[in-house]
């Protein structure tokens, strides 16, 4: 006899459990350590990159300011070894030693420096009294045995001067304000032994050579100013000298242009007039050539632009002749460029025949 199991419909095929889920865990990509490893090296590598920027704009920095202090120092060179023949010339051994003994202490050293250095002690040795410089009749004279103090050859130390000495004297020419004692007494002293009273010193030297500089400015002595100025520098603050050297320095380069164009030399004594009016005879010198660029164009029968150049030099200063040229050019000018009266275009003549408009008949 058959069971009821037996019985029952089968079904055609086997049914198969279904298969277990993957481990979703175990498939979701790289793990927890991989991304930190990763993140790490990102951020090392970001930071690397920034600290490597840093460094090539610092260096870069460091490159620009080395090449313009080169060019200053370089600038200032080719001035001192400029003025170095003329000293030479003029037979001005402290000015002479002063400028060698800065270019001495420069690094690198001052390719010929050590030639005027014997061209110098070779000057300072012609200036020396000889035995045959006195006529043969006349008694021999005194021996001098005071030298310039103001140049000392190369070779002499502060073993053979009284560096004490020196100073006093400096003190002395400083109580009757003789500032050109000072420095040449000072000038010795710092040729012999710097650290000598180097504060004391430094101090007197910046003072000398502060009222010595503002001295030569108000002379007009403005070149040589300009130096002093620059030595005064080494020595500390040199307060209004500043502004002193900054106009003079304006007012030589605009004297260099005049006779090179007068828009050029206009331009460059407007710079001097803008800073200072009443600066030596900037005011007259810009007067001048305003007036000669007005009588250059009057020449050429060019009147407008004449016309404009004197009214610029009346602006300047007040000159009758100038006045007259101004009025002459400005008569002229209108002559040359006859003004058309506005009424002319809207009141036509009654005697003229009117004219139609294009592709009208006319009446």
């Amino acid at each position: 006899m058959s069971s009821p199991e037996e019985t029952q419909p089968r079904a055609p095929f086997k049914v198969v459990s279904p298969l277990p889920e993957p481990d979703e865990a175990a498939g979701s990509g790289p793990g927890c350590l991989l991304w930190g490893v990763m993140a790490v090296f990102v951020f090392g590598l970001a930071g690397l990159i920034i600290v490597l920027s840093g460094v090539a704009g610092w260096t870069s920095g460091q490159q620009v300011a080395h090449q313009e202090a080169t060019a200053t120092q370089s600038a200032a060179i080719n001035t001192q070894l400029g003025l170095i023949p003329g000293d030479i010339a003029s037979g001005n051994l402290a000015l002479l030693q002063a400028r060698l003994h800065y270019l001495a202490t420069l690094t690198p050293a001052v390719p010929g420096v050590g030639d005027y250095a014997a061209t110098a002690t070779a000057l300072y040795l012609e200036k020396l009294p000889t035995s045959t410089s006195v006529p043969s009749p006349t008694p021999p004279m005194p021996e001098i045995t005071n030298t310039p103090e103001a140049f000392v050859p190369a070779g002499i130390g502060s073993d053979t001067l009284d560096l004490a000495a020196l100073l006093n004297e400096a003190r002395s020419a400083m109580a009757v304000r003789d500032w050109d004692g000072v420095i040449e007494a000072l000038d010795v002293i710092l040729s012999a032994d710097r650290t000598f009273e180097s504060s004391t010193v430094r101090s007197m030297m910046s003072q000398a050579l502060n009222t010595k500089a503002l001295q030569l400015f108000r002379a007009g002595d403005l070149a040589q100013a300009i130096v002093t100025t620059g030595r005064a520098e080494e020595f500390g603050d040199i307060g209004d000298l500043s502004y002193e050297r900054y106009v003079a320095e304006l007012y030589l380069d605009a004297i260099n242009t005049i006779g090179t164009g007068y828009p050029t030399s206009i331009q460059s004594l407007l710079r001097v007039y803008n800073v200072n009016p009443g600066y030596l005879d900037t005011t007259q010198l810009l007067f001048n050539q305003y007036a000669a660029y007005g009588d250059a164009w009057a020449a050429q029968t060019e009147y407008c632009p004449a016309w404009e150049q004197y009214s610029n030099a009346l602006d300047i200063l007040s000159d009758g002749a100038v006045r007259a040229k101004r009025d002459n050019a400005r008569t002229l000018c209108d002559q040359a460029t006859p003004t058309v009266d506005p009424n002319a275009l809207f009141t036509p003549d009654p005697n003229q025949p009117t004219i139609a408009p294009i592709g009208v008949p006319g009446t």
